[in-house]
């Protein structure tokens, strides 16, 4: 799947064309750090064929009509749209911010009133696995048919979300509408990665995309203003006023992309037209045959993106996950027919994906030269490694804080904000020191150290007795940012310089896939740990049994409870014992992470799209002359010049 209208390919291997020929530049391949010479290439678009053939055999992708029209788009924006433009995206990011800044502070007070605050791993999990899923299908219908209208699709799907939600009578209803939110928002963010990566070279590309986060850093600081009057109201309207906000941002950018598509319609600069057969046939036959063409053009996308692939991996990691969250829930715990029967079911799934995707799937979900690429291997695992092990400490943090430190709702959403709004900062500082040095790799190994030094510090606050304080949980979260941050910008400039141009979008969507699958695990093993631990701790140290129950079904209902009272102790006692636990194991699990960083790829982050073309391969056994490497000069090239 490719991002551009123009192939980028060697000159001396594409024949030149009098027809649908473009200007486009693109540099060499880079090798141990030398600087990429532009070229300029004339190509050939073919709008009948999906690949084409060059001299030396190599097949390339053709762009898709979606992908055609949006530099129909660029190609027609003056300074005027383009700043119109601009303005609607950064407002309609900043949106985003807001939401992801506010909305999951009131996660808790929502389960928390139909008393299900329990439930919320199993809500995370489920919006983890359609989030993750639904990016590829999202990745495709753009393609396929514009920009615009899958915004407006997304936008759909995102306000009546929101619209749910806020109404929702009940658990259930509150679950569907968040279903649809999460949609959206995997839409929205997965949109803005797309076209940043269109439009930028690869030495901005991490800064450029870690500005898409900037607004976090005033958001949260209005956000706790915002989360506490709701909250003192009712946090039903902290969903809706989204309905009403995001139409208002994003919209305008809708219409200019429509409008700049049907200005380029006019003037055939891409063909909108149906085919002569069909042209030339009558009225009734033409409408029949437009359908049949269309179904075809369906049912060709659902094969392509390999949605049978991503319904059965989707089904088999809910299965499997699920009952994690659920069991405590169900009679019989793990003994219940219904858990068992679950787990099993997904097993199933899952090993009959793996046998899909190998031998049977005509459109795997990447193609070989991707899976099999080393730099997209560390990518997955890092990316994978991060989420699982994120999770077993950011799941329940918000709680954790809420319970074991005095603090007002504006100052508990402020300190709630301070991991995100750390990743975004230190995202745009490793941005600019990887455009300043354009190498990543020695800056993501150190990050990783970082970042288990940061979990060391979680881990310490919960060897303290009572309220461990506030310092040494926001040194925490700061330390640990810094670290991830590192890691978040490095993988994804690694997982995009390593791929050629027509695998960038599936690359996006496959890497977000198996995080959000890691994210989904986290949550699951975190779910089963809470469940399973925490009624015990809160019996052990409150004497009141029902008092403990309710406590830990509503984290409001311990907030109450005022500081110093011998409850409140004994469920802060509780919730270090559970803490405890999770944050060691996320220490544990995040190591891993600097073992595979150090076998990590170092490109060199010049002037071009990405750092291979066609189906190219990385090779580190041999030398540019055909020799066989030496075992220390293998060595030395994990590391690659990481600093010139």
């Amino acid at each position: 799947m490719s991002d551009k209208t123009i192939l980028q390919e060697n000159t001396k291997d594409i024949p030149n064309s009098s027809e649908d020929k473009f200007l486009f530049s693109q540099s060499t391949n880079n090798k141990l750090g030398e600087e990429s010479a532009e070229l300029s290439t004339n190509n050939v678009v073919d709008q009948d064929s999906s690949v084409y053939e060059d001299a030396s055999k190599e097949k390339v992708v053709i762009e898709t009509r979606g992908v055609t029209r949006i530099e129909a788009v660029r190609r027609k924006m003056n300074l005027k749209i383009f700043w119109i433009f601009a303005t609607s995206i950064f407002l309609t990011a900043w949106v985003a911010c807001l939401d992801s800044s506010t909305t999951y502070s009131y996660q808790p007070y929502a389960t928390s009133s139909f008393n299900r605050h329990s439930m919320l791993s199993t809500l995370q999990i489920a919006n983890s696995v359609i989030g993750a899923v639904c990016k590829p299908f999202i990745a495709k219908i753009s393609d396929l048919s514009s920009r615009p209208l899958t915004y407006f699709l997304i936008l759909l799907m995102y306000v009546l979300g929101f619209i749910i939600t806020a109404c929702s009578p009940t658990i259930a209803a509150y679950v569907i509408g968040s279903v649809f939110i999460v949609i959206g928002q995997s839409g929205i963010n997965l949109m803005n990665s797309l076209i940043v990566a269109d439009t930028t070279k690869l030495k901005w590309r991490s800064l450029f995309s870690s500005l898409l986060s900037l607004p976090y850093l005033v958001t949260t600081w209005i956000s706790g203003y915002i989360v506490e009057d709701i909250v003192n109201s009712n946090w039903r309207w902290g969903y809706g006023m989204f309905a009403i906000i995001t139409p208002v941002a994003l919209m305008p950018a809708i219409v200019v992309m429509s409008w700049l598509e049907h200005r380029a319609n006019k003037k055939e600069e891409f063909d909108a037209k149906a085919p002569a057969d069909i042209q030339k046939t009558n009225p009734e036959k033409k409408h029949m045959a437009g359908v049949m063409e269309q179904w075809k053009n369906i049912k060709r996308a659902l094969i392509e993106i390999d949605a049978f692939g991503l319904v059965l991996l989707g089904f088999a990691f809910s299965l499997i996950l699920l009952p994690c969250s659920l069991y405590s829930y169900a009679s019989g715990g793990w003994r219940n027919p219904s858990m068992i029967a679950m787990e099993v079911v997904g097993g199933v799934l899952l090993i009959s994906y793996g046998i899909y995707e190998i031998w049977l799937a005509p459109f795997p979900l990447l193609p070989r030269r991707v899976l099999l690429n080393r730099t997209f291997i560390c990518c997955v695992i890092i990316d994978f490694i991060y989420e699982t092990a994120g999770y077993f400490s950011l799941l329940y943090f918000t709680s954790y804080t809420q319970v074991v430190l005095d603090l007002s709702y504006r100052n508990w959403v402020y300190l709630s904000n301070t991991t995100t709004m750390g990743l975004c900062f230190f995202g745009i500082v490793w941005g600019i020191v990887f455009r300043i040095f354009r190498r990543y790799k020695v800056f993501q190994v150190v990050g990783t150290g970082i970042k288990l030094v940061g979990m060391g510090i979680y881990v310490a606050c919960t060897t303290r007795k009572g309220s461990p304080g506030v310092g040494i949980i926001i040194a925490g979260m700061i330390v640990t940012s810094f670290g991830d941050a590192a890691n978040v910008v490095g993988t994804q400039i690694a997982a995009q310089a390593a791929v050629p141009h027509q695998d960038l979008a599936a690359t996006i969507s496959v890497l977000s896939l198996y995080s959000s699958i890691g994210a989904a695990i986290g949550t699951a093993i975190t779910a089963a740990v809470w469940s399973g631990k925490l009624p015990d701790a809160l019996y052990k140290n409150i004497s009141d049994h029902q008092t403990a129950t309710d406590f830990f079904e509503s984290v409001t209902r311990i907030w109450r409870e005022p500081w110093g009272s011998p409850n409140r102790e004994g469920a802060i006692r509780a919730y270090q014992d559970v803490m405890h636990v999770l944050f060691a194991m996320g220490l544990g699990v995040s190591s891993i992470m600097f073992l595979v960083s150090l076998f990590q790829t170092n490109y060199y982050l010049g002037d071009q799209q990405n750092c291979v073309e066609g189906d190219q391969e990385e090779d580190y056994h041999f030398n540019a002359d055909g020799s066989k490497k030496t075992l220390l000069k293998r060595v030395v090239d994990f590391w690659s010049r990481p600093l010139f």
